[in-house]
């Protein structure tokens, strides 16, 4: 597994558990459909949120949240359309959100 990739689950990780802290229930992680992956399903009072976590080691090409470009959000709604036609579930409301980790020192990734 790249450096990468551990980053990115550590940020979904850490995502996740403040999610559950603020009391949202997690429906699904890295939920996957022909029309795109989305990272974090979670519902709080009748709202569902589809949730795009971004973590980064630095601030040098942006913020996180700057790499969900438009082409990522039509692919995030489009999933959250499959998800949604698929377990039809009342919801009072619908939220996308991004949720941005910074982590500037992991100990153990310095080999």
């Amino acid at each position: 597994m790249t450096d990468n990739k551990i980053i990115g689950k550590l940020g979904e990780e850490i995502a996740t558990a403040v999610l559950k802290a603020k009391g949202y229930y997690i429906l699904r992680q890295n939920f996957s459909c022909p029309y795109g992956e989305i990272d974090v399903i979670a519902v709080k009072e009748k709202t569902i949120c589809f949730i795009e976590v971004k973590a980064r080691t630095s601030l040098r090409y942006g913020t996180p949240g700057e790499a969900v470009d438009i082409k990522k959000q039509a692919h995030i709604r489009n999933a959250a359309r499959y998800f949604l036609s698929y377990y039809k579930r009342p919801y009072d409301k619908i939220d996308f959100q991004v949720i941005e980790v910074t982590v500037n020192h992991i100990k153990g990734l310095e080999f």
